[in-house]
């Protein structure tokens, strides 16, 4: 299997995003809500679907840091990741995007999670776990340790901001070699490796096909392209396919050797 590659919904600018979508030419979007309006209302969500039809859908998380120190935010955040949850069963989305907070997960926080993951494959959605915009290798590997239903979401921005400020906690490689069973789905930008720029793939010091020769590409249906700007899709789109189309071909000629 090679992964399809598709394109944020956050880098369209206009209030009603979902009447934009098929400027952008790619029949696989990531719908991000921090960005793109998507509110918990059936009849928005009715008009967000008829835009939708034909699409293959996944959706990003509006939320941060779920677990705080006060518990009715808390709480707050649970019932948003459940709703959106419902928001992809409806729209017809296959996967939902989420991040965590930096650092340990308590045993309450994983029993509370755990709830919000069964609802999800009761629904027939899968749940990725994404890493924050500095990663954390420890971080990552104790959350897919605690849920291994849980696919990972590979962010390329975020991993060299990682390396970038030393915070990875470990060689690239080791982290990629350690996660690479997990990642069923890449983010794809690139950046200075100090903030998360979302600049195009060729805009920044990650060497990206690096790390996607260390992938399985075979486990991995989406690479979203998570650019800032319309204009850095069509050269990262392009690279993109032109490394795939590659990678096939190389691994056609290996079955035919």
């Amino acid at each position: 299997m090679t992964p399809v590659i598709g394109v944020t919904t956050q880098i369209i600018r206009q209030a009603k995003w979902y009447k934009y979508v098929h400027e952008l030419g790619f029949d696989t979007l990531e719908i991000n809500r921090q960005n793109s309006k998507l509110h918990f209302n059936l009849y928005f969500l009715e008009k967000v679907k008829k835009y939708m039809k034909g699409y293959d859908l996944s959706v990003h998380s509006g939320t941060a840091g779920v677990f705080q120190a006060h518990e009715p935010f808390t709480k707050a955040n649970l019932a948003i990741l459940t709703a959106e949850v419902d928001v992809c069963s409806f729209l017809g989305a296959r996967q939902f995007v989420f991040h965590l907070n930096d650092g340990p997960l308590t045993p309450e926080h994983r029993s509370r999670l755990q709830e919000v993951i069964s609802h999800a494959a009761e629904a027939g959605v899968q749940m990725l776990y994404e890493s924050n915009s500095t990663l954390v290798a420890d971080y990552a590997f104790e959350v897919l340790g605690a849920f291994p239903e849980l696919g990972y979401v590979l962010d390329l921005g975020h991993l060299n901001n990682g390396q970038g400020s030393g915070k990875l906690g470990c060689p690239l490689e080791d982290f990629v070699r350690q996660v690479k069973d997990r990642v069923v789905y890449l983010h794809a930008s690139n950046n200075s490796g100090r903030r998360d720029e979302h600049n195009g793939l060729d805009q920044g010091t990650l060497d990206w096909r690096h790390v996607l020769d260390m992938l399985d590409l075979s486990r991995i249906s989406k690479i979203i392209i998570e650019v800032r700007h319309v204009n850095m899709v069509e050269a990262s789109f392009r690279e993109l396919r032109h490394y795939l189309d590659g990678d096939l071909l190389a691994r056609q000629r290996c079955a035919n050797a």
